[in-house]
């Protein structure tokens, strides 16, 4: 599995890094098995656009190969920190598990 998330994972940063649109983006980890990402995107056009597209796509359809995933999204006008994000997970999904 981990090859093949590491794979997909470039290929997403490739994309993420080409699309119109993109304010920022972040990737973290909290150990090697869990990954946290963060974009920032002018609109939510550009936001869907990428995440319904090529690389993302495919790896969103690949999902249970790849590993567990989980999302929450809001407007802001500014760039949320890290920990607000790990907040807003929390919330939506409860406590998170990393493996």
């Amino acid at each position: 599995m981990w090859p093949l998330f590491q794979w997909h994972g470039m290929l997403v940063t490739f994309q993420v890094k080409k699309t119109p649109g993109l304010v920022r983006s972040k990737i973290w980890s909290s150990n090697l098995t869990t990954y946290y990402t963060l974009t920032c995107w002018e609109s939510k056009d550009d936001m869907l656009a990428f995440r319904n597209r090529k690389a993302h796509l495919k790896a969103m359809k690949m999902h249970r190969k790849l590993g567990e995933a989980k999302s929450v999204s809001w407007m802001s006008a500014f760039e949320p920190y890290p920990e607000e994000c790990m907040d807003r997970l929390k919330a939506k999904h409860g406590n998170l598990v990393e493996v």
